[in-house]
């Protein structure tokens, strides 16, 4: 189940609360070949990054949720911390995906 924790305008943050939202059922592929171990070890390591990400996203979120409703209880230079590694590292998910995207047509077009 997705979570709506926030809206602001248009933009609402979703947070994965359970580990199979990304579509990965948990279980293993059939290991018959070197190639489906392979596939496994990257497709979890792919789910590993963007759990990775998403909770730096909810550790930066909380963090401002509680500058705001208890500053004497959170440091400011830790909130603008933990939001810049948020964004680093949604930005970098995003390149990864967006190139992954483009070599995936790149197999797709070949003849």
């Amino acid at each position: 189940m997705l979570s709506f924790t926030g809206a602001e305008g248009d933009l609402v943050s979703l947070n994965a609360t359970n580990k199979a939202h990304f579509g990965f059922s948990g279980g293993k592929l059939k290991a018959g070949s070197k190639s489906d171990d392979f596939a496994t070890g990257f497709a979890n390591a792919l789910k590993e990054a963007f759990y990775n990400v998403n909770d730096l996203q909810r550790e930066s979120e909380e963090l401002t949720r509680a500058l705001a409703v208890r500053p004497d209880t959170v440091e400011i230079h830790d909130v603008t911390i933990a939001a810049e590694k948020a964004r680093i590292a949604l930005l970098f998910t995003k390149s990864i995906v967006d190139k992954m995207t483009q070599a995936y047509k790149e197999l797709i077009n070949m003849r």
